[in-house]
């Protein structure tokens, strides 16, 4: 119980704290210097986790992170693709976006939570891709 209760501050902290990171109006290269910090934090290492393909994604979550984590910190990995591919470029915008929306749907589809505000992203997301296509 209470470690379920100190992982869901964690949670709650890891919002802030991306809440905090999307209001910055920095360089990207500061940004990239942020967010790098947020996932080390929160979920890994930005170089791995950031790098894996959506499969290799779910295998590094099924070896690292305790089965009663897993949804929540597959989400927080979404949510930082989400976020840096909000101020990337295309052709990466477009790569981080699509890994996100992945991971968002594994989540909702798997997951025992149902989150208006991930189906939101989730749909901002298709809207988004949509017109780079």
């Amino acid at each position: 119980m209470l470690q379920r209760d100190y992982f869901l501050r964690i949670i709650q902290e890891f919002m802030a704290a991306l809440a905090r990171f999307l209001e910055k109006k920095e360089a990207e290269d500061k940004h990239d210097e942020s967010l790098r910090e947020l996932y080390r934090q929160y979920v890994g290492s930005y170089d791995v986790l950031r790098n894996l393909s959506f499969d290799e994604l779910l295998d590094y979550a099924r070896n690292e992170w305790k089965e009663d984590e897993r949804m929540q910190r597959l989400e927080m990995v979404a949510e930082l693709l989400y976020a840096e591919g909000s101020y990337k470029q295309a052709p990466l915008r477009q790569m981080l976006l699509e890994k996100a929306y992945q991971v968002f749907d594994y989540v909702d589809a798997n997951g025992n939570l149902f989150s208006i505000g991930r189906r939101q992203k989730m749909t901002a997301i298709r809207k988004e891709l949509r017109v780079e296509n």
